[in-house]
């Protein structure tokens, strides 16, 4: 590919609250030519964006914007087909010397849909920065005002955990469990909690106007637990 004067960049929105963006990152999306957000779709619901509305509350201009449509699931075969044309389409804007943003909420280089990108860039000899942000499970931290480890804690965050037995497992391995991606626990989380009693912090769509948090899992019994839910589980320690 031949040197332009274009730019990529991965730019991280953090976790939902539009004030919880750093510096630099709110910068360089005010200097891009080119915004690409992630949008869900649904068969049932449509298209949606945990992205767009913070981009909104930023004061981005609608010009800048571009969706990138993703399928939610676990089989990433169609997917892939939309990161390498997503690929094309920023390997079009940088031969006409664009600057341009691909964004996630959270962070970049955490669970982050610009990762799939990277593979694409490498092979072409493409330049990239990518700037951090602060992860969602940071911010349920501060909001269960609780340290989330401290001295030799250890902490483990897990996108899959898929069983009892194996939740259990992890929780006498760790002191500290964040599990993120919960369809897989939705079922059955409650009664694990209830059952166990190790320390809970449950929060869904933390720094937005739909924030719900709780400590309660009696709770969660009956609640409908969306995608976007943190759930931070401590070994309870001994005084």
């Amino acid at each position: 590919m031949s040197k332009t004067s274009g730019k990529v960049y991965g730019v991280s929105l953090g976790p939902g609250d539009p004030e919880l963006i750093t510096i630099k990152a709110l910068k360089t999306l005010q200097h891009s030519d080119k915004i690409y957000y992630p949008a869900s779709v649904s068969e049932k619901k449509g298209n949606s964006s945990f992205s767009l509305p913070i981009l909104k509350q930023l004061g981005i201009s609608d010009l800048q914007l571009h969706p990138i449509p993703l399928k939610m699931s676990y089989d990433r075969s169609e997917a892939e087909g939309a990161y390498f044309e997503l690929f094309q389409k920023i390997q079009s804007d940088l031969e006409q010397d664009l600057h341009v943003s691909v964004v996630s909420e959270g962070d970049i280089s955490f669970f982050s849909t610009f990762a799939y990108l990277l593979k694409h860039f490498k092979a072409n000899d493409i330049a990239y920065e990518m700037i951090p942000g602060v992860p969602a499970f940071i911010l349920a931290g501060s909001k269960s005002k609780s340290p989330i480890c401290t001295l030799s804690d250890k902490v483990l965050v897990d996108p899959n955990v898929d069983s009892r037995e194996g939740l259990l497992k992890q929780l006498e391995e760790n002191d500290t469990i964040v599990l993120m991606k919960v369809s897989k626990v939705k079922t059955w989380i409650a009664d694990f909690i209830l059952e166990h009693k190790p320390e809970l912090f449950y929060g869904e769509y933390l720094g937005t106007d739909k924030e719900f948090i709780t400590d309660d899992a009696e709770v969660l019994r009956d609640r409908k637990i969306p995608y976007f839910t943190i759930i931070i589980l401590k070994k309870k320690k001994l005084c």
